[in-house]
């Protein structure tokens, strides 16, 4: 049957909102505030001295700079003012001078549109940064529109804000008809929620957001008691009579802080026990201030979230606290990326236009714009002016210390009717088009013969149900292929290869795999230590391996050249094990073991490093290669009483033992890596883990909603299960294929090994079904998925996600 491959919309709907209405003109309120003094730019310019009859350049501002809002209205200015001063120098070298004109908005509609009037006249001013309130961006929008005037929003996500059909219009966040269903589906999902009363504050952005989350919460079966607005922000007794006899399981607020705070104190003050949650409007400390211990570990979803999640942005913020005397709030860090996308707009429509540019000409280069680097990361805009990919991030309150306000889930989606950047859009999907593809090597397709790929992973023994799994994966992708391809005279075959989890096996194995020319690609490993063994053998035969599992380190840093992987590194996994047990179990102690393997190890040692250096109590690191009795390594164990055991190694192994720890009468936590992502796991150790954690790479296929059409056809297949790794061999498996073809395309006929090695890696992103696979010079995917996931015992479908991070790999 022909088959495609998906790209993930997390979005299941789309709704237009209503833009905001036009509103009585106000006086505008443009103060210039004096700059403080000059920080140490990121890329220093010296500056040469003014020419007498230098140009003046303008960038404006518009954000609350005085009000309720003002913390992140003014953060937003000041870091548009350091933009200024860092990133002009460029510019400078033209023969021009910068200058910020900062405009008060105050969060009001009718004040914004007044600004934009007096903006529009001043010629001097090409771009505008802001807003920080959606309703506040779209009053203003029509004139900036009417003028040609570009502007790049740090904060505005509203849709209508780039749907609405200005032209004109930027931003460098999320939208809303995502972020209230990313927020819908975590309250749903994580937080277990089964009902929900919904306030919003009846502006474009709380309004829109709150609908979002609605139509999402409708649509997938949880209650909606209530969805009310209110523009009151100190007597909330009328509101809260309603919600008190509701009694929800959580309460949703759509709309900022300095409304939301006066909201939740007297909504705990009322008895009202529900959980709160609300979006990005929540992203300030002030919320804390206003609420107290009311907000205590409540969520929000963000498009922002604190500048400490932006390892980029960290002299940002250095520089920040030492010209303002403060910390740089949310959104202030996007709006230093918005001002540094502005002067880059200019500056190449100043060389362009060999003198200043109009408006016109710094809007065309905004959105010729290939990809800007900035602190909060890499912009790349749809042509409606959305990036993508879009950041969202769900947080977790800590009310004694806002910068420690904790990471729960990082996701990067698209945004709606667009494919990742780098792909087509199909109305919401995308497919990754092999046909297409192939249809261009025409008469040569016939000529390619047999391709091969070959598949490694252990077929046999204690790991063969992952390994079999992989196989299977890869099998089914090769039959999808060949339904697909067909008829263009192109046909794929797999050789499964048993690696028996050894690494002498695997190597012995990757002999006989190079020897035969036929085979192309390598599908592989499950074990780091095969495939490091068997990676020497490819390296020399210039033979790429793409591996759906191995996470050691050393797979795409031992300088073999070959080796992609769509998993994550034990680099990272070892350091989210260690502060996930820190900080959310908070263990002070812990008794590390593993298997001696170079991924069971090498993970092992990642956790340890970062307990020694957090202050996590490591009361002994021991390796065995027991398999059945550990009486000998259990005692010292039991001596130490730790408050945590972690394992390093695989199901197999870590079942018997886990079993016989509880058997002596240990009593303390179990954690392991996403060697342990197997049900094979509970068969030999029952009861023993449930409700221990662990942290995987993979994850159950249910965790990848791209991955049901998979599942449902493994399930016909082989008559089981899909089983971890298997949906990411099945990624692997189409990758190998992709590069194959486009190598087969511009070779002019069948590539050869180190051509395909290279389109691989020339690949744009991949949409697989768990994920969109992009891979820097090394091979490691340029964003990788960590969990952590809690065992239920009972059904292994039915395991907890705590936590989902997207992190790029160490560079």
């Amino acid at each position: 049957m022909k088959r495609s491959i998906s790209f993930l919309l997390l979005v299941g709907m789309l709704a237009s909102m209503l833009a905001a209405c036009g509103a009585p003109q106000a006086q505008p309120t443009a103060t210039p505030q004096p700059a403080p003094q000059a920080t140490e730019a990121p890329q220093p310019t010296a500056a040469p001295t003014e020419p007498p009859a230098a140009q003046v350049i303008k960038i404006a501002t518009q954000s609350p700079l005085s009000g309720g809002q003002a913390a992140l209205g003014t953060g937003m200015k000041n870091a548009a003012e350091l933009a200024v001063q860092q990133l002009s120098g460029p510019l400078t070298e033209l023969g021009f001078r910068v200058e910020l004109a900062p405009f008060d908005d105050q969060a009001r509609p009718e004040v914004g549109s007044a600004n934009a009037k007096n903006i529009v006249s001043d010629q001097d001013i090409l771009c505008v940064v802001g807003h920080l309130n959606s309703g506040v961006a779209l009053a203003a929008l029509p004139d900036y529109k009417n003028a040609s005037l570009p502007m790049v929003s740090p904060a505005n996500t509203n849709p209508n804000i780039t749907e609405g059909g200005y032209e004109v219009a930027f931003r460098v966040v999320g939208r809303d008809d995502v972020q209230g269903v990313v927020a819908e589906q975590f309250a749903r999902e994580t937080l277990g929620v089964k009902s929900v009363y919904i306030i919003h504050d009846t502006t474009a952005y709380g309004q829109g957001v709150a609908e979002f989350f609605r139509q999402a919460a409708e649509a997938n079966g949880l209650e909606v008691l209530g969805f009310e607005g209110t523009e009151e922000r100190s007597d909330f007794s009328a509101i809260l009579t309603p919600i008190l006899a509701a009694n929800p399981d959580l309460i949703f607020f759509g709309g900022i802080y300095d409304q939301a705070g006066p909201f939740f104190r007297q909504a705990r003050d009322r008895g009202i026990t529900a959980q709160f949650m609300g979006p990005d409007g929540m992203e300030s400390e002030e919320l804390v201030t206003l609420a107290g211990d009311a907000v205590d570990g409540m969520y929000y979803t963000t498009v922002a979230a604190p500048v400490s999640q932006f390892p980029d942005a960290a002299k940002y913020a250095q520089d920040y606290q030492a010209a303002f005397g403060d910390a740089a709030p949310a959104f202030s860090a996007q709006a230093y990326d918005a001002t540094g996308i502005c002067l880059t707009a200019i500056t190449n429509a100043a060389k362009a236009a060999g003198g200043k540019p109009t408006r016109a000409q710094v809007l065309a280069e905004i959105k010729a714009l290939q990809s800007y680097k900035g602190i909060t990361g890499t912009y790349t805009f749809s042509p409606k002016g959305d990036p993508n990919p879009a950041t969202y991030f769900v947080l977790q309150v800590n009310a004694a210390d806002w910068s420690q306000n904790r990471l729960v889930t990082r996701l990067e989606i698209a945004p709606p009717g667009e494919a990742a950047s780098g792909g087509g859009t199909t109305g919401g999907t995308t497919d990754f088009d092999l046909a297409a593809l192939a249809a261009q090597l025409g008469n040569v397709a016939a000529r390619l013969g047999t391709i091969k790929i070959a598949t490694q992973g252990p077929l046999s023994g204690g790991q063969a149900a992952l390994g079999t799994g992989m196989k299977n994966a890869a099998e089914l992708a090769v039959e999808q292929l060949n339904a697909q391809l067909g008829a263009l005279g192109i046909r794929f075959e797999l050789v499964p290869f048993d690696d028996q989890a050894r690494p002498e096996v695997g190597s012995a194995n990757a002999k006989n795999i190079v020897s035969d020319q036929d085979i192309l690609c390598v599908v592989g490993h499950l074990n780091s230590g095969v495939a490091l063994a068997a990676l020497p053998d490819y390296k020399n035969a210039s033979l790429p391996m793409v591996s759906p599992a191995n996470t050691n380190p050393n797979i795409t840093e031992g300088g073999y050249e070959v080796a992609f992987r769509v998993v994550g590194r034990d680099d990272v996994q070892g350091v989210v094990a260690e502060q996930f047990a820190r900080e959310t179990l908070g263990v002070k102690s812990v008794y590390i073991i593993h298997d001696t393997t170079a991924y069971g190890q090498g993970v092992a040692e990642f956790f340890r490093q970062a307990a020694e250096a957090n202050g996590l109590e490591v009361l002994g690191f021991e390796g065995t290669e027991e398999r059945s009795d550990f009486s000998a390594i259990l005692t010292p164990i039991l001596a130490a009483n730790p408050d945590l055991v972690f394992f390093g190694g695989i199901y197999d192994q870590a079942g018997p033992f886990f079993r016989q720890a509880r058997d002596r009468g240990i009593t303390a936590q179990f954690m392991g890596p996403d060697g342990l992502e197997s049900s094979e796991l509970v068969d030999l150790a029952g009861d023993a883990v449930d409700g221990m954690h662990y942290t995987t790479v993979a994850a159950p296929v249910s965790q990848f909603p791209r991955a049901a059409q998979y599942a449902q056809d493994y399930q016909a297949a082989f008559g089981d299960a899909a089983p971890a790794f298997s949906a990411q061999a099945y990624d692997a498996t189409n990758i190998c294929a992709a590069g194959i073809l486009s190598a087969a395309v511009a070779a002019g006929g069948k590539p050869t090994r180190a051509q395909v090695v290279q389109a691989i890696r020339d690949l744009p992103p991949f949409p697989g079904i768990t994920g969109t696979y992009d891979f820097n010079a090394k091979g490691d995917p340029t964003v990788a998925t960590y969990f952590v996931l809690k065992v239920n015992a009972a059904d292994w479908n039915q395991n907890e996600l705590i936590s989902r991070l997207e992190i790029a790999p160490p560079q």
